[in-house]
């Protein structure tokens, strides 16, 4: 029979976190800082098919987190290990300590901050939509009764509806099977608008070469997500360091530097939307439910 510390002892043992060390004495113990990358979230996190490299927005920012944790722990052997995460298990990959952070395009919720923790917002993902310049669509309501490609069964295509409803508008669906489709139909003279996130819409757009100066992004959006670097919550010490760099980047014009880096083309720059200069005008970590307009 247990004595009475001794069963207290037993419960605090079972009861204990899974995670019970802080993450700055992990690596240091181990000697490696574990970033959690994508296989294919252009621009943001993906391996290059022909180099094998590991690269993107949000990694280079992490390569700045792994340089300040080098200066933290003066260990300039620190080592970086780059595992691939993937939509489904990238937070409990973060949360079980398989990985430091993860570093890929996740939008910071104010669900997924039950699990884990965020950095500051890197960017400010929106709905946008794509025309042609030459069809003089300035506005929504030029948009009343054309034809939308947007994908099927989507938070995209929901938003669309609720507009409708909100504004009493009509627009013609022209379902497709992902935002490359979305585009392509836009450029046959299948739909009058591609209707995406627009980093998403960017990267099909670029391949367009010249011709992707044919179009541009109207000014209203439909909704807005910041993404954030994730890390494992109640470790106030890493998350100090990690909004350090964050805080430090946005502030020095790194971030916007960075922003202009994965989001150009020959032809030009992604337009940064007012929500992302927000972000870059006061950091914040605040997670958030999808907001629509």
């Amino acid at each position: 029979m247990l004595r009475p510390w001794a069963l207290m002892a037993a419960l605090v043992l079972t009861n204990a976190p899974a995670w019970a060390e802080d993450t700055l004495a992990h690596i240091a113990s181990t000697g490696e800082l574990r970033l959690g990358h994508r296989e294919k979230s252009l621009p943001f996190s993906y391996k290059d098919a022909t180099s094998g490299k590991v690269q993107g927005y949000t990694v280079d920012i992490c390569l700045q987190i792994h340089e300040e944790i080098k200066k933290e722990l003066k260990r300039p052997d620190l080592r970086l290990k780059y595992l691939l995460v993937d939509g489904k298990n990238r937070i409990s990959d973060v949360k079980g300590n398989v990985v430091d952070l993860e570093c890929g395009g996740t939008a910071n919720t104010a669900a997924r901050q039950k699990e884990i923790a965020f950095s500051h917002h890197i960017f400010v993902a929106s709905s946008a939509f794509l025309v042609r310049k030459s069809a003089g669509i300035k506005t929504l309501d030029d948009l009343q009764g054309k034809k939308i490609a947007v994908q099927a069964k989507t938070t995209n295509e929901n938003l669309l509806k609720a507009n409708e409803r909100t504004f009493v508008r009509k627009f013609n669906y022209v379902p497709v099977d992902s935002t490359l489709d979305a585009v392509n139909a836009l450029a046959k003279g299948e739909a009058d608008a591609a209707f995406a996130d627009d980093a998403g819409i960017w990267i099909p757009l670029t391949r367009m070469g010249k011709a992707m100066d044919e179009y541009q992004f109207l000014e209203k959006r439909l909704s807005v997500e910041p993404y954030s670097i994730g890390l494992r919550k109640d470790d106030p010490k890493f998350k100090e360091l990690v909004d350090r760099v964050t805080r430090r980047m946005i502030q020095n014009g790194e971030m916007a530097a960075l922003y202009k880096k994965w989001f150009s083309s020959d032809q030009g720059t992604l337009p940064m939307s007012v929500f992302m200069k927000e972000a870059l005008r006061r950091p914040s970590d605040i997670g958030v439910e999808q907001i629509a307009f």
